[in-house]
């Protein structure tokens, strides 16, 4: 049986969309369901001691949904600045790169 993929998605941040998409990644995972995750872009990473940043909610995802992915994977797009993923990738000189 083919399983669809499907999409949390909310209007701001700490509304809860990774709160409720680890749960659902749980549930999932523990009745042995496959599951993959994504979060293309986080805000507000914390930096680590090699200067990397550490997008927690997308480790929270992997750990949730025991996807083997690694966080660069996962994760592709990480900023410092805790705004919306387009106004802090001007305001970092980043480029996203969607295709």
């Amino acid at each position: 049986m083919r399983r669809k993929p499907f999409l949390i998605t909310g209007t701001d941040t700490g509304v809860g969309k990774t709160t409720v998409a680890c749960a659902i990644a749980a549930a999932l995972a523990n009745r042995g369901v496959r599951v993959a995750v994504a979060k293309p872009f986080e805000t507000g990473c914390d930096l680590a001691p090699d200067g990397s940043l550490v997008a927690a909610d997308a480790l929270r995802l992997r750990y949730f949904s025991g996807c083997s992915e690694p966080p660069e994977v996962i994760c592709p797009y990480r900023f410092r600045l805790p705004l919306a993923p387009s106004v802090a990738e001007r305001r970092e000189g980043a480029v996203i790169d969607l295709a």
